[in-house]
């Protein structure tokens, strides 16, 4: 990022441009982000989530469809699925 100092301007106003550059660039929480080494996930545990995901969105329609939709109801099957996946 770049903020030069323009004619008759105060070292204040000219931190205060720079600090709304950077919030507008999104840079910082990338930055923060990138300190510390993340471990990834392993390619069978992001398949496994990708599943998970698809079959709860399965799982709602479904009983929404029945009209037996309710929290308890949900994440009761959510377990189960979750079991099944070993997640």
């Amino acid at each position: 990022m770049d903020v030069k100092r323009k004619p008759n301007e105060t070292i204040g106003s000219m931190m205060r441009r720079f600090s709304k550059v950077v919030q507008q660039s999104h840079v910082l929480p990338q930055v923060k982000e990138s300190r510390f080494y993340k471990k990834k996930k392993s390619e069978r545990q992001n398949k496994n989530r990708a599943i998970m995901r698809e079959e709860l969105k399965a799982l709602r329609k479904r009983l929404e469809r029945l009209g037996k939709y309710s929290e308890e109801s949900f994440e009761e099957e959510k377990r189960k699925i979750k079991q099944k996946l070993d997640l």
